[in-house]
């Protein structure tokens, strides 16, 4: 844990800025995301040292449904209690997760050096 929230990290603040977290609850993408539920101790580490402010976007896919909605609702009670917007989506497969990080992209693209406002 403490080497993923190091490269978290240096991601957000040593090469640009904020980025997208996209995160398959249903641990299809091999063996690297597949197996047993964090324990209490990673899971504590993650809460205590991960910033909102380090990601662009969550977006989680796969996973069943009430692991879904207890997600839904800690990105909603984190909104209520953190001074950061943490913009968080939940979609069905890994292709409907792609299509969205590509359309949020295009969407939040800064202007064209030049361009009116």
């Amino acid at each position: 844990m403490r080497q993923l929230v190091g490269v978290f990290h240096e991601l957000a603040t040593g090469l640009g800025g904020p980025f997208y977290l996209v995160v398959d609850l249903g641990g299809s993408m091999g063996p690297m995301t597949s197996g047993p539920p964090l324990s209490v101790m990673p899971r504590k580490y993650l809460a205590e040292h991960v910033r909102p402010e380090w990601f662009r976007a969550i977006v989680f896919f796969g996973g069943k449904r009430p692991q879904r909605e207890v997600l839904r609702a800690l990105v909603v009670a984190l909104q209520f209690t953190g001074r950061v917007k943490l913009e968080a989506e939940f979609l069905e497969t890994a292709k409907e997760a792609r299509a969205w990080l590509e359309s949020h992209r295009e969407r939040h693209l800064p202007p064209p050096a030049g361009a009116l406002p």
